[in-house]
């Protein structure tokens, strides 16, 4: 763990926190692409020859990842050709960890501040009145008890506890374009607060944290350091709910106490000037800066279009179709302004389906105006914001357009964000961000 003195000014772009995880698992999606040591993809990976389940990039990664998997490897074989569950995984090391004297392992956010496991914040309390997590930890418990047969599992008071701990206090572990290959459990980390506008990025190199501070900071004071725990592409009500029904507190940050963001969340297109107008449910006209007036039958269209296009993109959830975006767009029409939350996030859906399609003009299409309600919802300086760049520069060398000095603008503001946000040094700029160059010339 790394980490800076609290007396000098901290510039954006500064790392000020390395962090290797207390406990981690790999989702269990990605075992066998992934190594379960490094979570690299890799083609030429080995098989533990213990549990034959998980994969290693080599003798090197293995022998690193013995302390974390010696304990589980022979409880994988027992239980084959069933495999845990990512939260079962995850608790069951740290209760083995526990047992072989992880309750003594620390790390310091600075020389006065040092977190052990039993630091952590278990919302114990809270826990024990939420139905759906009770339920989630009783069904751990029985998983538990079958999976790890040969040791003796803590009382149910400390299970919870850990169970707690590990609900609480998880950080999803993201590959360099930000998706989820992985879950872990670290120390010194736990302690940054949330933010809905943060200062501070959380990135992964490979299994090690790093936070990367996006703001000027006029002193590193920890107790001001912000980091946004949940995804921003989010209105103010649902985050402030998604927040208390995940860990337990009510956002107080300065995004949730303003609309500067949030009138965009239900906001209906000028047809005059195409300016966004904030309309409520209940309004049947209003009136934009240009003075036009809108109708009660644009705004019937208007709700008609949201309500159909948040009802498919809960239907699609995490699997987005091109033809059900399409329907969506074109009823929304001309109706909803370009930055309104759910035109953002039907067309995030649809920029998506179509690089799974392979569709790429039709994935320019979709994405370029994202860009903008990337902008808004997430922020210029943030990581979301540099991977849509990056994906449409790598589209647009793929189109038939032969827009390379777009291409190439993409890719410069795209870089300018990563290296604040991953750092010049991490693996992902240097092996994948770097040599992209190199592909206009070819």
């Amino acid at each position: 763990m790394k980490n800076r003195s609290a007396k000098t000014m901290v510039p954006k772009g500064t790392n000020i926190l390395k962090s290797l995880p207390f406990a981690y698992v790999i989702k269990s999606s990605m075992i066998g692409e992934r190594c379960d040591g490094c979570f690299t993809r890799n083609e030429s990976l080995h098989r533990c020859t213990g549990c034959l389940v998980v994969s290693y990039c080599g003798r090197m990664c293995q022998k690193k990842s013995w302390k974390d998997h010696k304990g589980e490897c022979k409880n994988l074989l027992k239980v084959k050709p069933n495999m845990p569950t990512d939260s079962v995984r995850l608790m069951a090391r740290i209760i083995l960890k526990l047992q072989n004297g992880g309750d003594f392992e620390t790390e310091h956010v600075s020389p006065l501040r040092p977190r052990k496991f039993k630091d952590l914040m278990s919302h114990y309390k809270e826990l024990k009145e939420d139905r759906k997590r009770m339920e989630h930890f009783e069904t751990i418990c029985e998983v538990l008890k079958d999976y790890l047969r040969d040791t003796i599992l803590p009382n149910p008071v400390e299970l919870m506890g850990i169970y707690g701990r590990m609900c609480i206090n998880s950080f999803s572990i993201v590959n360099g374009e930000m998706q989820a290959v992985g879950t872990g459990i670290y120390l010194a980390p736990s302690i940054l607060d949330h933010s809905c506008s943060p200062n501070t990025v959380v990135t992964f190199d490979g299994i090690e944290l790093r936070a990367q501070v996006i703001q000027d900071l006029p002193v590193l004071d920890w107790d001001l350091v912000r980091i946004s725990y949940i995804d921003l592409l989010s209105s103010n009500a649902d985050r402030k709910k998604e927040l208390k029904e995940r860990y337990y507190f009510d956002c107080d940050c300065p995004r949730c106490n303003s609309d500067d963001i949030d009138k965009y969340n239900y906001a209906l297109k000028c047809p005059n000037c195409s300016s966004s107008v904030t309309v409520k449910k209940k309004e049947k006209s209003s009136v934009c800066v240009c003075q036009y007036k809108l109708d009660e039958a644009r705004h019937s269209k208007f709700w008609d279009a949201v309500d159909f296009s948040e009802q498919q993109l809960r239907l699609m959830q995490d699997t987005n179709y091109w033809d059900v975006c399409k329907i969506c767009l074109d009823k929304q029409g001309n109706l909803l302004h370009d930055l309104s939350l759910v035109r953002s996030k039907v067309l995030d859906a649809a920029f998506d389906s179509s690089i799974q399609l392979e569709l790429w003009d039709a994935a320019v299409e979709f994405g370029v105006p994202l860009i903008a309600a990337y902008k808004l919802w997430y922020g210029e300086g943030h990581p979301m914001t540099a991977i849509l760049l990056l994906k449409l520069f790598k589209i647009l060398l793929l189109t038939s357009t032969n827009n390379d000095s777009l291409a190439l603008n993409y890719y410069c503001e795209a870089v300018a964000i990563l290296e604040l946000t991953h750092g010049k040094s991490s693996t992902f700029y240097c092996k994948e961000v770097k040599p992209l160059l190199h592909q206009l010339n070819k």
